[in-house]
């Protein structure tokens, strides 16, 4: 049928935007974003994703903040509409493409309301497609920009407000779309059972005062990569072309007895020979479990017609970190050898074996 959006300039297919190219259930088109202050006090992050052959769009917000890590989640409905971000108290309003973008939470039972709005300090960075086939079915297909930015507006959580500006607060977004795993688990058949059982990434967004930082690589279980990219990023109001990286390797510290990140570090290789050795100091972790990443929803589950639920999480409790171990995001204080200082997090996750860290079993831990 026919929705605002169909009065664009912008179809890519003969037919009205409520509609995809593909029939494949896993297309998405998904948000992220992550805010913080440059203490470390505060981190959150909002995610919100369109499944339009599921029919249902799904958000999200986690914020780490006094050891403790507050998760609403939200989903309804898709409906035909894909300009109608709103999901429960969740909201996602591009004020200005590729440039400011307004995210809002409502107040709900769970103690955590904002209304802010991103502006980038970088153009947005197109990374390399992500592309994965399991035999001969396409099970990743997808696009992914990612950009450094400011923050305004303001923040409560449990009661604290607090006042965002742009120079105490910095973040990251990014926009994926296209095919990828989403909704309940497919059953069991011929193609799943050959689905390889180690999943590593890493991903960073790094802000600078004079540059953004873009990193990522995705590994099998040898330590061979089937995706990575990176590159420095110059400012809006400057000439300057990105400088990608033609050399990306890390030596990470973990957490002894788990598999979760301690102190990260980089070194990176840059096209113009430039050789980036980049250490961290980590200011606070949060955990990506609880929002689509891990029980109890999955991204684009059916939940019915709306359904919002939370959770408060004591991140003091070792049988609640061992509960919500998987994904998560580490907030760091960066120091480029020789050079700048820099904010951003890095997402770290560690599935299956991995021989890099000595892993032969997916419950093999660091030491």
């Amino acid at each position: 049928m026919l929705t605002p959006l169909d009065d664009f300039l912008a179809h890519q297919a003969p037919e009205t935007f409520d509609r995809v190219a593909t029939s494949d259930r896993n297309f998405f088109d998904r948000y992220y974003f992550n805010c913080h202050d440059l203490d470390g006090d505060v981190l959150l992050v909002l995610g919100m994703g369109l499944y339009p052959n599921l029919g249902v769009i799904d958000a999200f917000t986690s914020v780490v903040t006094g050891g403790r890590q507050y998760v609403i989640r939200s989903s309804r409905e898709l409906g035909a509409d894909r300009l109608n971000t709103r999901v429960g108290p969740h909201r996602v309003e591009v004020l200005e493409g590729l440039r400011r973008l307004r995210i809002t939470c409502e107040p709900n039972e769970w103690g955590v309301s904002y209304d802010l709005t991103f502006e980038g300090v970088s153009p947005p960075f197109e990374e390399p497609r992500f592309y994965r086939r399991l035999g001969p079915r396409v099970v990743q297909d997808y696009l992914r920009m990612t950009q450094c930015g400011r923050w305004s507006g303001s923040i409560t959580v449990n009661g604290r407000t607090s006042t965002v500006t742009p120079d105490r607060w910095w973040g990251a977004r990014d926009h994926s779309w296209g095919i990828r795993p989403v909704g309940d688990p497919e059953p069991r058949n011929g193609l799943t059972s050959q689905a390889p059982g180690t999943f590593f990434w890493n991903w960073s967004p790094q802000q600078y005062p004079e540059y953004c930082l873009m990193y990522t690589v995705s590994e099998l279980q040898d330590g061979s990569r089937w995706h990575e990219s990176g590159a420095i990023l110059p400012p809006y109001g400057t000439d300057g072309a990105p400088t990608h990286f033609t050399e990306m390797r890390h030596r990470h510290q973990l957490v002894s007895g788990t598999r979760r990140l301690a102190v990260p570090e980089l070194w990176l290789k840059a096209e113009d020979g430039r050789q980036l050795r980049i250490t961290a100091r980590p200011l606070t972790t949060l955990h990506m479990s609880g929002a689509g990443y891990g029980p109890p929803w999955r991204h684009g589950q059916y939940h019915g017609a709306l359904a919002v639920e939370g959770d408060v999480w004591d991140l003091s409790d070792p049988e609640t970190l061992r509960r919500i171990a998987g994904l998560h995001e580490v907030l760091c204080e960066w120091t480029v050898e020789g050079g700048a200082t820099g904010y951003g997090v890095i997402e770290f996750v560690a599935v299956g074996p991995y021989g890099p860290y000595g892993w032969a079993s997916a419950t093999d831990v660091a030491r």
